[in-house]
C-alpha cells in the first residue's frame, strides 16, 4: 500500500493544484459560495478515489509482487491493461527468458568444466601412485624428498578437484551422523605416511566418550587433511609434533588442530581465507596456492559449521572446527 500511495503522489498532487484553481477561479468570477466550492471540490476527491480504487484492483497483484520477500519467485503479474503496461510486462518477461536462458547455459559450462577436472584429477591420480609404488621399498633420503613432493602433488589434485566441486556444493553433500573419534583415527591411520616424512607426529587428545557430529565425510575429510597439511608443512625443523584434540562444550563438538611452528604473521591473519592470498609464509615457502585456507573457510560455512583459528609468530597455530551436536 505504502508504494501505491507514493507512486500517485505526483497525481494527487495535481488533483490538490487543481482544486485550488478551481475554487480561486470560481471566487474572481465572483461565485464566493462555499457551497458551490465543496461541491467541485467533493466531486474531484470521489472521482479520485474511484481511480485509485479501479487502479488498486487492477495492479494489486504487482504490488504485491514487488514487496514479496520471496527470493526465488520467478511468477511476473501483469502490470495493467494499459498499452504502455502491457509492452512493458512483455519486455520484462522476455528479459527474464533470456535471463534463464543465461544461467542455464552458466550452470551447464560449469558442470562440464567440473566433470572435465574430475576426470582429469583422477588421470592424474594413477601415474602418482604408480610412482609411489615403485618407491616404496626405498627408504634413502632421496626418496623421502620424492615422496615430499608426491604428497604436494595429492594435495595440489586435490585442492583442484574440490576447488571445481565447490560451484556444485548443494548438489554434492550428503548430511549424516559421524562417529568424529573413530574418523580422526582412521584419517590420521591413512596419512601416517605423511607424518614420517615431515618427522612430525601426532599426538590425539580425545575423550573415551563416543563423540558424534553431523556432517559430510567426504567435505569434512579434506577440511581436516587441509588445516592437517598446513600444521605439518609450517611445523618442519621447528617442532615435532601437532596435538589433536577432541571435547565436548555443552551441545557442541569442538576439533582443534594445533602446531608448533612458525605461526601466522599479524598483518595476514585477516587474510588467510581470501582466495589466492599467500601472505609472508607462502612467499618464504614458496609452496602456498592461496587457496587451501579458502577451501576450508567456504566448505565449513555452507556445512554450517563454526570455525576459529589462533596464532602466534614462532609459537604456533591453533585451528578449530565447531560442530553443533
Amino acid at each position: 500500500m505504502k508504494i501505491f500511495l507514493r507512486s500517485h503522489f505526483a497525481l494527487l498532487f495535481m488533483v490538490i493544484v487543481q482544486g485550488g484553481f478551481t475554487w480561486l477561479y470560481f471566487w474572481f468570477l465572483g461565485f464566493q459560495g462555499w457551497g458551490h466550492v465543496l461541491y467541485v471540490l467533493l466531486m474531484q476527491i470521489i472521482l479520485f478515489c474511484i481511480y485509485l480504487a479501479y487502479r488498486w484492483m487492477n495492479d494489486s497483484q504487482l504490488y504485491k509482487w514487488i514487496t514479496t520477500d520471496e527470493k526465488e519467485l520467478r511468477y511476473i503479474p501483469s502490470f495493467g491493461n494499459g498499452y504502455f503496461n502491457k509492452v512493458l510486462h512483455q519486455k520484462i518477461i522476455e528479459e527474464k527468458d533470456a535471463a534463464d536462458q543465461l544461467i542455464l547455459e552458466g550452470e551447464a559450462e560449469i558442470k562440464e568444466k567440473a566433470t572435465f577436472m574430475n576426470q582429469w584429477v583422477h588421470q592424474m591420480k594413477t601415474p602418482i601412485s604408480v610412482i609411489q609404488l615403485m618407491i616404496q621399498d626405498y627408504d634413502d633420503p632421496v626418496f623421502q624428498d620424492i615422496r615430499k613432493e608426491i604428497y604436494k602433488l595429492e594435495m595440489g589434485l586435490k585442492t583442484v578437484l574440490y576447488s571445481s566441486r565447490l560451484s556444485l556444493f548443494e548438489k554434492d553433500y550428503q548430511i549424516e551422523r559421524i562417529p568424529i573419534n573413530t574418523f580422526i583415527k582412521e584419517l590420521v591411520k591413512e596419512n601416517k605416511s605423511l607424518f614420517f616424512q615431515f618427522k612430525v607426529y601426532p599426538n590425539m587428545i580425545m575423550n573415551d566418550q563416543d563423540l558424534y557430529i553431523l556432517s559430510d565425510k567426504k567435505w569434512i575429510k579434506f577440511v581436516i587433511e587441509q588445516v592437517l597439511s598446513n600444521a605439518l608443512k609450517y611445523s618442519t625443523e621447528k617442532s615435532n609434533k601437532v596435538d589433536i584434540r577432541l571435547a565436548k562444550q555443552n551441545e557442541q563438538v569442538i576439533l582443534t588442530i594445533t602446531d608448533y611452528g612458525i605461526g601466522i604473521p599479524e598483518q595476514d591473519v585477516r587474510r588467510v581465507f581470501e582466495p589466492y592470498f599467500t601472505g609472508v609464509n607462502g612467499r618464504k615457502y614458496h609452496e602456498s596456492t592461496g587457496m587451501g585456507l579458502y577451501l576450508v573457510k567456504e566448505i565449513l560455512n555452507r556445512l554450517a559449521h563454526d570455525f576459529s583459528i589462533d596464532t602466534e609468530i614462532n609459537k604456533g597455530t591453533s585451528f578449530s572446527i565447531i560442530f553443533n551436536v
